[in-house]
């Protein structure tokens, strides 16, 4: 399957939302996250969060941000969030995005999974670039910058992986 992608370099920019540690241990992050999303969408932490965006990129992140815990390479934090200059509500957190080459692959929420699996494990090892990050198949991670998902004003949803040239 020949997803279409992009290369696409970006500065360093500033988001403010919701943060949460979880751990990659017994697939913890996958139940954690999904809970998130679903206490993010049920309450006022949706508009709240709407209300602070102003700057690009426009959108609501999801952000895996690795290497939190020295002692624990599969803890990990993740941020629901939007590029803001603004100060963030008591609740929230900021959290700079580095500076970094990301292969953009556009996706379903369906497919989100699927396509972030299919640009890790089949499209990067024949492609001229590799991953910031190792670790995935063990969950140990080693990163050179977050995993994001990126949910457009348009409906559009990527998954951001960030590379470098091999």
């Amino acid at each position: 399957m020949n997803q279409p992608f992009r290369i696409e370099k970006r500065e360093c920019f500033r988001v403010v939302g919701y943060k949460m540690t979880t751990t990659n241990k017994k697939k913890q992050g996958t139940k954690d996250i999904p809970a998130m999303w679903t206490k993010f969408k049920e309450g006022d932490q949706h508009e709240k969060l709407m209300s602070l965006m102003n700057q690009e990129p426009y959108g609501v992140f999801g952000i895996n941000a690795y290497n939190t815990n020295q002692a624990d390479a599969r803890e990990f934090d993740y941020y629901i969030a939007v590029s803001s200059d603004q100060d963030e509500e008591d609740t929230m957190v900021s959290y700079m995005v580095p500076e970094a080459t990301w292969a953009v692959f556009p996706c379903t929420i369906e497919t989100m999974g699927k396509t972030e699996a299919m640009a890790i494990m089949k499209w990067l090892p024949k492609s001229k670039y590799k991953p910031l990050n190792k670790g995935y198949i063990t969950g140990k991670m080693k990163s050179g910058a977050p995993d994001i998902e990126y949910y457009g004003k348009d409906g559009a949803i990527e998954v951001w992986i960030a590379v470098k040239e091999k």
